[in-house]
């Protein structure tokens, strides 16, 4: 078996389906809605900036607190230990490959990709730049680094605060980020990419921050898109 295959198998075990389209589940981040069509958070972003907002979010999994994958998206990038943030940048690099590999049709067309910029300045730099940029053939040839924010981590919209450094005019992208919590950081970077002039952006998130997990056993075969229901 090869190594992408014994992670993409492993991690079986961590990753939680994300919930289908149905009544009490957001629309935009599959998080419950108490009945709703989008959660509450998402429904202020939407009142606020209507089509200038992501065109759709496709999480991977959901990131249930105290479980696995909480773990590896809050140390592949912060721990202060060099080999654990190469272990878990790797493993995060094979959910992405696999998952593109599954399911890029899935995805609207993309001639660009980017990374949701981080907010905390890093001495190693953000790995994702490297795996999208470098490491995975599906995305290298189509990746450039766009985006940059003087934004801190505060959970709230701030787009006037994340600076687009290439003409993206009537480009379609894909969007990457770690993880969403409040989706401010994805959303701020959406805005400020569509008021430079992209046609569409869609975003790709490994995880979605959520205090429990979705009933079900995640499979690599099926998406958030292509899931029935």
């Amino acid at each position: 078996m090869s190594p992408l295959n014994r992670i993409s198998e492993s991690y079986l075990n961590v990753l939680v389906p994300p919930p289908a389209r149905e009544a009490g589940v957001c629309v935009v981040c599959r998080r419950p809605a108490e009945g709703f069509a989008r959660c509450w958070q998402c429904n202020q972003h939407i009142r606020a900036h209507g089509a200038e907002l992501v065109d759709e979010v496709v999480p991977i999994s959901m990131a249930v607190e105290g479980g696995q994958l909480v773990h590896v998206l809050g140390n592949y990038k912060n721990s202060g230990n060099s080999a654990v943030r190469k272990q878990f940048t790797n493993e995060l690099a094979a959910v992405l490959a696999t998952f593109l590999a599954g399911h890029q049709r899935c995805l609207a067309e993309f001639d660009l990709v980017t990374v949701v910029p981080s907010t905390r300045r890093r001495a190693h730099g953000h790995p994702l730049v490297d795996v999208l940029g470098r490491r995975l053939a599906i995305t290298r040839a189509h990746f450039a680094e766009v985006l940059g924010t003087s934004a801190g981590n505060t959970r709230l919209l701030r787009p006037d605060e994340y600076a687009v450094r290439t003409d993206v005019r009537g480009r379609r992208i894909l969007l990457v980020d770690d993880q969403w919590t409040s989706g401010a950081s994805l959303q701020s970077s959406a805005i400020a990419l569509k008021r430079a002039g992209a046609a569409r952006v869609t975003g790709l998130v490994i995880g979605r921050r959520v205090d429990a997990g979705s009933p079900g056993a995640f499979s690599w075969d099926v998406c958030v898109v292509c899931r029935p229901g």
